[in-house]
Parts: C-alpha cells; structure tokens; sequence
C-alpha cells in the first residue's frame, strides 16, 4: 500500500550521551500514518547511524580540517544519505560540536589513571612524560583533532565553551599532585609539545629533555611547598 507520511515523531526514551557515544544509549520510535489514517509504529532501520556521523566527522575534519566538514562530504564519510545528516543535526554547528565532545573521553585513560595512582614525586612526572610523548600520549590523529577544536573555537563559543571544560578538567587531574600554579604550567607545556609533534612528526621529542622539564616544574612546587610549610610554623611558634 502507498503511505503518505503526514507525520514523523521521534520520541527518545533514552538520551544519547554525545561522549563516549554509547549506541545502546539510543531508543528511537516513529510513527507513520498510513492514508486510511492509520498509524503504524516501528524503529529506525539504522540506530548506530547517528554514532557513525559522528566518527565520520571526526575522520573529515583530523584528515581534512574542520573547514572541510561540510554535511555532504561527513554524509558520504559515513556512508550514509545525506538527509541523515540534517535529520540528527540540525544544523552543521550542532553537528560539528557534538563530535569534538565525544574526544572529552580521550582524556580519561591516558591521563586521569596514571596521575591518580602517582604517589610519588618520581611517579608524578613518569605519568606526565608517558601523557606527552610515551606510552599513554594521544596519537597524532588525536593531537590533530585537538588543534583543528582550538583552530574553531576561536570563532565558536559553544566548541570554546567546550575547550574551556576539557581544560579544567585537565587541572582537576593536574591538582590532585601539584598546586593550582604548577598545574596550569605543565597543562600548557604539554599542550605545546603535543602541538609540536603535530608539526613535526618525524622529530620526535627527546624524552629526556622532556622529564628534566617537568622534573624542574615538579621541584619547585615542592620547594614553595616546603618554604610555605616552615613559614607556617615559624608564624604558629612564639617567640619564632
């Protein structure tokens, strides 16, 4: 029988969490009116379909560049209709944000575990030198991601909004070890040398040059530590 679509409802039962793209997370139902009036109700043909737009546009912009993240050319990516595309993101804006929210979950195994479980100076800056350019550092395809994010959200407040978050984030693990100063000091030192192998992938970073800089970060944190530990002792004695 010929249907007239006069209606198409969507109704999420569950939300969709853009991090992580959980694709048991989606439950989608739609209804469709048949021309006699009756409704006949089923499920997507493709539930995963809004998760691979999502990969498909992180692939377009690390490969490309986010200006190359047009609706067409994520369609064709993911291989799916281009009216996909518009259907789950409503506009290109929307679509281009949620998948640099989906890279806030890169954060979490490289860098959270190791510098949770550091219990020692020396462990402090052994994760800190495996985040940057050893066995827990982001591929280049991910440092890529992360600087085509920085490139849009000086012109996006909703992608620097979400910069702003990935970066707070980062200090929250930072300050579980070192002081807010010495934190927001090796944030951006390894964003820079994450931004230099970008750039120079065939020079890889001298591993040793990289400890001895966080070592001196880490010294003198607990220097100032220590000098404002006696301060305190020196004020809480009398006669001191």
């Amino acid at each position: 029988m010929l249907l007239e679509c006069v209606a198409l409802h969507v109704v999420l039962l569950g939300s969709l969490p853009v991090s992580g793209i959980s694709e048991s997370a989606y439950n989608g139902t739609y209804f469709i009116r048949h021309r006699g009036g009756r409704v006949r109700k089923g499920k997507p043909n493709d539930p995963e379909r809004r998760t691979r737009i999502l990969r498909a546009a992180l692939e377009v912009i690390a490969s490309e560049g986010v200006h190359a993240a047009s609706y067409r050319r994520i369609a064709v990516q993911a291989g799916v209709p281009l009216g996909s595309t518009t259907y789950y993101f409503a506009d290109l804006e929307t679509l281009i944000v949620s998948a640099f929210e989906t890279l806030r979950d890169g954060l979490e195994p490289r860098y959270a575990a190791p510098m949770r479980d550091a219990r020692l100076d020396t462990d402090v800056v052994d994760a800190l030198v495996a985040a940057t350019c050893g066995s827990t550092a982001p591929t280049l395809t991910d440092i890529r991601l992360y600087e085509e994010m920085h490139l849009y959200g000086a012109r996006s407040p909703r992608v620097a909004e979400v910069l702003r978050d990935l970066q707070e984030e980062s200090l929250m693990v930072l300050r579980r070890s070192l002081p807010d100063g010495t934190a927001r000091a090796v944030d951006a030192l390894m964003w820079g040398w994450w931004s230099y192998r970008a750039l120079h992938p065939g020079d890889p970073l001298d591993q040793g040059m990289v400890r001895s800089a966080y070592r001196a970060l880490v010294d003198i944190a607990v220097t100032r530590m220590e000098r404002g530990d006696r301060r305190g002792v020196a004020e809480s004695t009398p006669g001191v």
